[in-house]
C-alpha cells in the first residue's frame, strides 16, 4: 500500500491513459465500443470525466505513477459543482444511446438502497497487473468504509473478476444480462468488518 495517494487533477490524463489500456478487451466496453478504433477515441475522454468527478470529491487513489487508479464515489453518489459551461459534442449514434439507457437503467436496479461507497473503475496497466497494485488501491476506502460502518459496492463483467474482488472480501449480491447481446453483469458488495 506505500505510495498509493489521493489523486490530484493533474493527474487526469495518466489515470484515462492507465484505464484506457486497462478496460481495452474488457466485455462491457467492447459492447459500447466494438472496434479498436473507436474504442481508442472514446475511452480516454470517458475515463478522464469518471475521474475528474470522483476526483473532485477528494476520492480516486492512485499509485506515484498513476500505473493503478481505483474511481470511487463517496456514499450517495454526489454530482460536483459544474466547473466550466459544457461543451457542445456531437450527439452519439442512437446504438449507443440505447447501451448507454440500459446500462443505466440495469445499473440503477441493482444499486444497494442502503448508503454506500462505490468503486465505479479498478485499472492496472497490463504492465503493472498481479502485483497486488489493485489491493493496494482498495485498500484506503476499505479502512474507510469500515470506520464508517458502510459497504463498498461495484459491478463487474468477468468471472475471473468476480474470483479477484471475493478474495478482498466482496460477495456477488446480484447478476444481469444486459440486453442487445450485452455481456452477463455482477454485482459485489464488501460489507464492513467490525473494529474493535
Amino acid at each position: 500500500m506505500s505510495g498509493v495517494r489521493v489523486a490530484r487533477a493533474d493527474d487526469l490524463g495518466r489515470i484515462a491513459r492507465t484505464a484506457t489500456r486497462a478496460f481495452a478487451d474488457d466485455p462491457l466496453f467492447r459492447w459500447f465500443f466494438p472496434d479498436a478504433e473507436s474504442y481508442e477515441a472514446a475511452a480516454p475522454n470517458m475515463f478522464g470525466y469518471l475521474a475528474g468527478k470522483s476526483v473532485s470529491f477528494e476520492c480516486t487513489y492512485v499509485t506515484p505513477d498513476a500505473a493503478a487508479v481505483g474511481i470511487y464515489l463517496p456514499p450517495g453518489r454526489p454530482e460536483p459543482e459544474p466547473s466550466a459551461e459544457p461543451q457542445e459534442a456531437p450527439a452519439p449514434p442512437p446504438e449507443l444511446m440505447d447501451r448507454f439507457a440500459a446500462i443505466g437503467e440495469a445499473m440503477a436496479a441493482n444499486t444497494p438502497p442502503e448508503l454506500h461507497w462505490y468503486l465505479n473503475v479498478l485499472a492496472t496497466h497490463p504492465d503493472w497487473q498481479r502485483q497486488g497494485l489493485g489491493t493496494a488501491i482498495i485498500a484506503p476506502v476499505a479502512e474507510r468504509c469500515d470506520t464508517e460502518g458502510l459497504p463498498l459496492y461495484l459491478e463487474t463483467q468477468t468471472a475471473s473478476n468476480v474470483a479477484y474482488y471475493g478474495h478482498l472480501g466482496f460477495t456477488v449480491r446480484s447478476e444481469w444480462d444486459l440486453p442487445f447481446d450485452g455481456p452477463h453483469m455482477w454485482g459485489m458488495v464488501r460489507e464492513p468488518r467490525q473494529l474493535h
